[in-house]
């Protein structure tokens, strides 16, 4: 799979900088953890993986006001940006990362297979919103590697 190319390279980059990544994954529900931890060695740099799939979650562990969670139902850039700030603190890593999405099938019709994810470096956020196609379990591994992708191409 062409994802699993960037997968190493991110590990391997990581690894030969001494750089330490944590993900807080929500509609991928571990899938990015799972990937990374698949890789022999990764845990010089994968330091956590939690999944705050509830709003609940999101609220308990990253302090998200449960109004802003409520009306976004989870889902957007400024969400994305928090959860990655947070899980970064969380182990004082080098990078914090996020994804929150839609995968359906119940998501609205113009929502489904949009997803936010969020990168937390030294001093600051960034986020990338992408639209996905695919039914569900498609929607959530793209997602995975989209993820990735951008982790490892805004840390180059």
């Amino acid at each position: 799979m062409p994802g699993n190319k960037n997968l190493n390279e991110l590990i391997s980059l990581l690894k030969k900088r001494g750089q330490t990544i944590a993900v807080a994954e929500s509609l991928t529900g571990g899938y990015v953890s799972y990937l990374f931890t698949k890789i022999p060695g990764s845990s010089k740099a994968f330091k956590l993986g939690t999944v705050v799939y509830s709003l609940e979650a999101k609220h308990k562990l990253f302090k998200l006001p449960l109004k802003k969670l409520n009306s976004t139902q989870g889902v957007s850039e400024e969400i994305a940006k928090i959860l990655a700030k947070g899980v970064k603190a969380r182990l004082n890593t080098d990078f914090g990362a996020s994804i929150v999405g839609f995968a359906g099938p119940k998501a609205e019709k113009n929502m489904k297979g949009i997803v936010f994810m969020g990168l937390a470096k030294k001093d600051s956020v960034i986020s990338q919103k992408k639209k996905l196609q695919g039914e569900r379990d498609t929607v959530r591994k793209k997602a995975s590697y989209a993820l990735i992708e951008f982790v490892l191409n805004n840390i180059k």
